[in-house]
């Protein structure tokens, strides 16, 4: 079972180049895709994209990536880790929904009674929300980027560049992030995913 540790690539240069694609859209333009890659001397690309691999790897980029011996990986949390963290939110959310059942039927919701539930209700709606919102914005982007490194490890080359492509609908939430994340633990990151540089995407 992996853990969640960060740490920087040592004696490497990494640099990163992150996309955000819609759904559909996806890649764009083949060739000056290609051309891309060969410029920058891509050695492996990351998705996180919510695509099936094996569809995915009958597909002419998936050929074109194999032909330039380019590796591709989908990106994202365990699922045991996952697993765990959404099975204590589910446990929560049940007992929220029994307390507002409760609260809905009282007859009188001002009474002390009332009131606790109330708060108690309101306490537990944030901590749903927190939790939520630290799964999907903090350790998801983690770990994608405990993923991208360790992939990077495997390189004997001194200067490590990759690829990385996100679907459109979650970039705003996690890219940000992950280029933060990225970006402490020494990865050169370039971003095309901002609303000022979008119109630089080459393909």
């Amino acid at each position: 079972m992996e853990v969640l540790e960060l740490k920087p690539v040592k004696n490497k240069t990494v640099r990163a180049y992150i996309f955000k694609k819609g759904r559909y859209e996806f890649p764009g333009d083949i060739k000056k895709l290609s051309k891309f890659l060969n410029e920058k001397n891509i050695k492996f690309i990351t998705f996180d994209f919510d695509f099936d691999m094996k569809e995915f790897s009958k597909t002419d980029f998936a050929r074109l990536l194999h032909d330039m011996d380019i590796s591709y990986h989908q990106v994202d949390i365990p699922e045991y880790a996952m697993g765990y963290l959404y099975e204590e939110i589910l446990e929560k959310e049940k007992l929220f929904k029994e307390l507002v059942e409760e609260y809905q039927n009282l007859d009188d919701k001002e009474s002390y009674k009332g009131l606790s539930l109330k708060n108690w209700i309101d306490m537990l709606r944030d901590e749903i929300q927190e939790k939520e919102i630290n799964l999907s914005l903090k350790l998801r982007p983690q770990w994608i980027a405990k993923k991208m490194l360790d992939l990077a490890r495997r390189y004997n080359s001194s200067e490590i560049t990759f690829m990385h492509f996100v679907q459109e609908d979650i970039c705003e939430d996690i890219c940000s992030e992950l280029a933060g994340i990225l970006r402490n633990l020494n990865v050169r990151v370039v971003q095309y995913t901002k609303k000022h540089n979008i119109k630089h995407i080459v393909f």
